[in-house]
């Protein structure tokens, strides 16, 4: 989908509404797209000669120079006027800002759009949205403040919302979290361009690894549908699906005009399409995190090594619940263990190696699981707290990542001592959850995602679920 990329990597940008008033959304968005993208950046202010130093233009009409980007940040009532001058203008694509259309119930000015929007052959992001985030053009029409919000550094996950505060929430919490993002995307009411454009033209982005959705409403279900699909099979997609309530359904509908619609009924289409639903953005992010490795099973069966007894039940229980199945281990395995460990350790699975286990139990241990013909990844449970057990036991574990080709999850927590080594491994590129939960939803990921892909063997692709827990 090349006819959108203008939106991501455009050569130039007019930002319509522009500002230097202090706080205004026209001062936000073109202080953000002078620090961060590299292009002409163009204000369009019909009552300011100057902004941040920039001749200002009364109308897009006027600046000298072609513009494929219009960003329109202006009272809704003028949205359509200034939509003719960008059409007249050459402009490849729009995105606007401005709020006041079919969220409020005036479907008549934005259907005007569309047909302003097709006359010239315009595509439209919005309105009723704050746009585009893209880490690795710069372009970025996002109007939040630094001041108040910190962006995330440099991933493969993309993030497509319908919400725009949602969107800007996302920013500044993956930031915190030291999650790595590509692109964000907040494209509000849809008028034009929708999920399924979205999902299409990241499938042949080579900075996305995995898309996530916010979604509160889908108005053409079958294109979204067929893209999904079609997607999935290389790039795995999650959903974060609002509106499941009547109440929530309803604040939909005033919020972007979505139709929300019975939640069984989404559920069914995620299915078929291969669409992971999460609960909440915490599931999404632990999910895709795990996803974005692109290290993927190629068995069904998982395995448990841990320190800590209660938490290998706990996370054994996650997993069932999620349907997941333990790995059924080897005689071989098992007998190589025996000879290996004191007769206290648990070799089974999940595998106790018990309170005193240190740093070459663990590296005997994970070993012997990896070579597993049945198991497809390894949950390794580090209480890196108990006395047997030395701080370089990260470093263990990042040699036995590096030479093999499964996945493995680490369910770790600690205060101040403990957490810089646990984030050596995540800075190392493996991925840590604090509890046995949040590590079964990224083992349902890579597991589901690994049967659509055809990685793990099944008589046919198995609808993919929700994750229960």
């Amino acid at each position: 989908m090349k006819n959108i990329d203008f939106f991501f990597n455009p050569s130039s940008i007019a930002v319509i509404g522009a500002s230097d008033k202090v706080g205004s959304v026209g001062y936000e968005i073109m202080k953000n797209l002078i620090e961060d993208f590299p292009g002409d950046v163009y204000p369009v202010n019909i009552k300011q000669k100057s902004i941040f130093g920039k001749s200002s233009y009364k109308s897009i009409l006027d600046v000298p120079d072609n513009i494929e980007l219009a960003v329109i940040a202006i009272g809704a009532s003028f949205v359509n006027d200034v939509l003719e001058e960008c059409g007249k203008k050459g402009v490849k694509g729009a995105i606007i800002v401005s709020g006041g259309f079919s969220e409020i119930g005036e479907m008549d000015r934005e259907h005007k759009l569309l047909e302003i929007s097709k006359k010239y052959g315009i595509r439209l992001i919005g309105p009723n949205c704050i746009g585009i985030y893209d880490n690795f053009s710069g372009v970025n029409t996002i109007f939040l403040s630094k001041d108040k919000v910190t962006y995330p550094q440099k991933g493969k996950i993309s993030f497509l919302s319908q919400s725009g505060a949602f969107a800007g929430l996302i920013l500044d919490w993956t930031s915190k979290e030291k999650i790595g993002m590509s692109k964000v995307v907040s494209y509000g009411n849809k008028v034009d361009v929708n999920e399924a454009d979205l999902i299409n033209y990241l499938y042949q982005d080579e900075n996305t690894k995995v898309i996530c959705l916010y979604i509160e409403g889908i108005r053409r279900g079958k294109k979204f549908m067929e893209s999904a699909k079609k997607v999935s099979d290389k790039v795995p997609i999650l959903a974060l699906k609002s509106g499941k309530t009547k109440s929530g359904a309803k604040a939909a509908s005033s919020h972007t005009g979505s139709l929300a619609g019975e939640d069984i009924i989404y559920d069914s289409a995620f299915k078929q399409s291969h669409i992971i639903r999460a609960n909440n953005f915490e599931d999404l992010f632990d999910m895709a995190k795990a996803l974005e490795k692109q290290i993927f099973p190629q068995s069904d069966g998982v395995a448990i090594v841990t320190n800590a007894g209660g938490l290998g039940v706990m996370a054994a229980d996650a997993l069932e619940l999620n349907g997941l199945r333990l790995a059924n281990l080897d005689k071989n395995t098992i007998n190589k263990l025996k000879d290996r460990f004191p007769e206290r350790v648990v070799i089974s699975n999940p595998m106790d190696l018990v309170g005193d286990a240190d740093k070459e139990r663990y590296e005997v241990g994970l070993k012997a699981l990896l070579e597993d013909k049945d198991v497809g990844l390894v949950i390794v449970i580090l209480l890196l707290q108990v006395p047997t057990l030395s701080l370089d036991s990260v470093d263990s574990i990042l040699k036995i990542q590096k030479i093999s080709d499964k996945p493995i999850i680490v369910l770790g927590a600690g205060g101040e001592i403990i957490s810089p080594y646990l984030k050596k491994l995540e800075e190392s590129g493996l991925v840590v959850y604090t509890s046995p939960e949040r590590a079964a939803r990224a083992a349902y990921a890579l597991v589901n995602h690994a049967k659509v892909r055809g990685d793990i063997y099944t008589e046919r692709k198995k609808d993919i679920g929700i994750c229960k827990t």
